[in-house]
This record gives structure tokens, sequence and C-alpha cells, in this order.
């Protein structure tokens, strides 16, 4: 506000020695949506939303439910600024537009079986924005819940519909807080229908949105044969926004259940727990492909095409392998960790969405390592989606150069810089492939406690840090002839005073990495 009253009173002095000029409104208003969901990849031409704006100093609102339409990556209309530059205002936004105004209740939509995307419920809200001819950078937000059932089926008949019961019918929204409370209003006494899901794949994968709240849920599953077999679920706090996912394994006249351990694509929100036992086996993992990016079991992931010709993971993998649990604890031998890139050097599950998750080899590739088989990985899909792999040596000194095995450095390599023995991680990320310091797991042989490697340059903390290669370097075995450590090779970043860059270097198998997949060919 200085900022400003600085410049109120130079445009003061300046009045008194020559004409004022109009200030001039800088056009119309846009917003940009920013990482959102409409039908569950972004927005789509066509698309609207309800948008209002109260200039802070007001006591009506400059705009209030006006209809701005989606095209060429951001929302408007007919809309424009007002003339006062210097007076800023509270915006807030929700989708899908209703001309009826800006909603104060929701109610859930009861047959989805054509597609989920009617019943989403989006807001965005900002404040203290003051009139520009740029797009208002506008972070929508679901204040749905999402649930999405796996289904493993070995019943003998086909699945003829999904039904989600347990769920409120009703809830109060505030828009501008981005807030879901009880519904206010009296609601018939009799029992609600179940929420029939949407087939997403079929005869495998079935979603819904209902309303967040502390409930107990109960799937329903119908049966070609005329069976309808029922499963209530432990009673669980399902948040604004959070994605639930409920993994069923349907035997001939019952249905075993069980929890992925995340939660997925909106928000992290915790486990579900489930009554009874259950099964996690050959649930099956989304993945649809798009150009720039990819969608793997329900989180969005960058992707880029690089000069050495193989298109990569823009960003490190987040996947948790079902029936593994990320550990907080570095000396817990888990197969996966949050990563720990922070001046405490503890676990940070706030991390996991910016840096990704760090795996040991045993749980990238997707098997025991043992003596006999460590060198049969390369080029393993591991936990990566169908039709990419863990890189390979070849292709990672392809698009690096340097490899601490000197016999496999690459002077042709696509970003090699001979004048830092390595690929420069400034043109790296100016590719379209920006390294992520996320630190590591570090555990360097079976008799070694594990520990988290956290470093700091500059501010940055987690420079110490590898995405893993299936390559294998060595094997290392005890007296016994028992395995003691096998490496891998794995890209490692020097990031100091004197240097800025990536190579090949080799990483123990059970220490914890990132993990960035790369496409077959």
């Amino acid at each position: 506000m200085k900022r400003y009253f600085y410049m109120l009173a130079a445009l003061a002095i300046a009045a008194c020695q020559q004409p004022v000029q109009p200030e001039m409104a800088p056009g119309k208003v846009q917003v940009e949506p920013v990482i959102t969901r409409a039908t569950e990849v972004n927005f789509e031409d066509g698309d609207r939303i309800g948008f209002t704006m109260t200039k802070v100093n007001d006591a009506e609102a400059y705009a209030s439910n006006e209809c701005l339409t989606f095209g060429g990556g951001v929302f408007s209309g007919d809309l424009m600024w007002y003339a006062d530059a210097y007076s800023d205002a509270d915006v807030y936004a929700y989708y899908p537009y209703s001309e009826s105004g800006t909603p104060t209740s929701y109610f859930a939509k009861g047959d989805q079986t054509d597609g989920i995307a009617k019943g989403d419920l989006m807001a965005a809200s900002k404040k203290g924005v003051l009139p520009t001819p740029n797009a208002i950078t506008m972070v929508f937000k679901h204040l749905m819940t999402k649930i999405v059932v796996n289904i493993d089926n070995q019943s003998g008949a086909s699945v003829e519909g999904v039904e989600i019961a347990g769920s409120p019918v009703a809830a109060d929204i505030d828009i501008a807080e981005m807030a879901i409370s009880p519904y206010s209003d009296p609601l018939p006494d009799e029992e609600p229908d179940p929420i029939k899901a949407y087939e997403a794949t079929a005869g495998k994968v079935w979603k819904a949105i209902i309303i967040p709240a502390t409930t107990k849920l109960q799937l329903i599953v119908n049966l070609s044969n005329g069976k309808k077999i029922s499963q209530p679920l432990a009673e669980m706090t399902l948040k604004s926004g959070g994605q639930y996912t409920i993994n069923a394994r349907l035997l001939q006249d019952n249905m075993i259940v069980s929890a992925s351990g995340e939660i997925e694509n909106w928000t992290d929100e915790g486990e579900i727990e489930f009554e009874g036992e259950g099964s996690t086996e050959d649930i099956p993992v989304e993945f649809e492909e798009h150009d720039g990016y990819f969608v793997y079991d329900g989180v969005e992931y960058k992707t880029v095409t690089l000069a050495d010709g193989n298109t990569w993971m823009a960003e490190n993998l987040r996947f948790i392998p079902r029936g593994k649990t990320v550990s907080s604890d570095p000396a817990e031998d888990a197969g996966i960790w949050y990563p720990a890139a922070n001046a405490e050097k503890v676990a940070d599950p706030a991390l996991v969405e910016s840096l990704g998750l760090l795996y040991d080899a045993a749980t990238a590739f997707g098997a025991e390592i043992t003596v006999e088989n460590a060198g049969s990985f390369e080029g393993v899909q591991g936990i990566c989606p169908t039709g990419w792999h863990i890189p390979t040596a070849s292709e990672m000194t392809g698009l690096v150069g340097q490899c601490s095995n000197s016999a496999l450095t690459n002077t042709e390599a696509a970003y090699y810089d001979a004048t830092i023995k390595g690929a420069s991680l400034a043109a790296l990320a100016e590719a379209g492939w920006a390294w992520q310091f996320a630190s590591a797991r570090n555990k360097g042989n079976t008799a070694a406690n594990g520990s988290y490697m956290v470093t700091n340059y500059n501010g940055i903390y987690g420079v110490m840090s590898y995405v893993m290669g299936s390559s294998m370097y060595q094997v290392q075995t005890n007296d016994d002839g028992s395995i003691k450590n096998v490496q891998y090779y794995y890209f490692m970043p020097l990031y100091n005073a004197s240097n800025e860059k990536l190579s090949v270097a080799y990483g123990n198998y059970l220490s914890g990495v990132s993990v960035r997949c790369v496409k077959n060919k």
C-alpha cells in the first residue's frame, strides 16, 4: 500500500505542472484457470463460469454472477474493467455457471451413469486484484468429493451397475469462502436413493461425485445374475476436493474391499479404513496419454520430447503401488518414502505434489532383487505406466553425456557440454525438463541404517538427489554369497558454486530416489 501511496503522491505533484490525463481501464476482464479439472482433464472451450467482483471500497458488487466463457486458455465475456486503476477488488468464481445466480446450496446428483461432470462443483477466490490487461490467474478447487471404485470381478457374472449409499443429499455452500457446511433447511425423512456411479472403464472402474461429510458409506454392486452385493465402509471424514479410491474384489457370493492407501488426484487426504479384510491384488490402474502430459492413476504428469528424440516425464513420479504405504521414517525399509527437502531434514508429505516420492529399486522395478536377477531389469516397466519404462544407462548418457564409468560417456549426447563435462541444468530446464531437488533416502548396503540425505545450497534443500535408472553397474555380495548391495546407473546433479550440471553416476539399490519414466519407442 505504501508503494501506491507514493505513486499517487507523485501523480498529485505532476498534476500541478501539467494537465491531468484520464485513466483508461485495461479492457475486458479475463480469468486464467490453473491446474483444474472440469471433464477429467481440463476446461474445454465453451465451458462457463459465474464471476463476481467487488471493489474493496464499495458496498455493492461491481459485477455479480457475470457469465464468462472459456476459449483460448482463458475465461472472458462482456465484462470490462472499471477505470480506477488503483482501486483493488475481491473476486470469486464457480463452475458450472448457473443462470439463477451464484449457488448457496448443492444437491447431490443421484444418477451419474452418463458422466460425473454434472456433479462437479469448483470454485476460486482471490483478494486484492487490481485492473490489469492480463488475465487474472485463479486456482479453481473442487468443493465436492470424488469416489473411484476399482473392481476385480471374479464372480462369473457381469457388473450391471455400482452404487454408493450413505452420503448426504444436500449441503450449504459459500462460493466466496469456498466452504461446505451441513444443509440448513429440513429434508425428507425417507432414506435417499444411492448414487449411481459412472462406468469410466468398462467392467473395471466406476466414479461418482458426492458431498464431503463425516459419514459411513456403503458400496453396492448389481450383477447380471440378479444378485446385489453390498459392503459397508468404516466411518470416514471425506474432505472437500479429495479423491478416495475403493478397491473391490467380487467373488461368487461376496465382495472383499480394501483401500489403495493414499488419496489420489485432487488432494492427498489420508487413508480410508474398511470393515472386514480385503485384498489389493490385480487392481487396474488408469492411464490416459495425451499430447504433453499423461494421467496415471488419476494424477496428471507433464511430459516432454527432448533433443535426444525420447519423450520423458518432466516431473517426478508420485504413484503409490497397490499394497504400499508411504513412510516418514528413513530407517524403515518401506520401499517408498516422503521427500525431506527442508531445513529440518524430516519427511514432509506436503512436498509430494512438487517433488514426487522416493523409491528403492525393488519398488520401482516391481520385483524382489537378488544376486541372480539383479542385472535383468534394464528397461523394465516397473511402476511406470504402460508403454513407459525406467530409463536405461544408454538413454541417460544419451541425454546428458557424462558418466562415472568413462566407458559409457557419450560426447555426442543431446545436452552434453564439454566445458562442464555434463549437461547444464539450466539448458535442461529451458528444454522443459527441470530438475527437482527432492533429497534422497540413503542406505549404502543391507547392513546399513537408512537416513535422509539433505544438503543445502543457496537456500535450496535436497540438492543431493537422484533419478533412478534400470541398468546395473555392479553386484556386491557378503562372504556367504548373500546380497550386500547392488548399484544401478542413476542421474545425479552437481549443484554448487562451481557448477550446476547433471551426469550419470552409481546409486545404491536400497536408497530412496526419484523416478522419471521414459516412453518406449
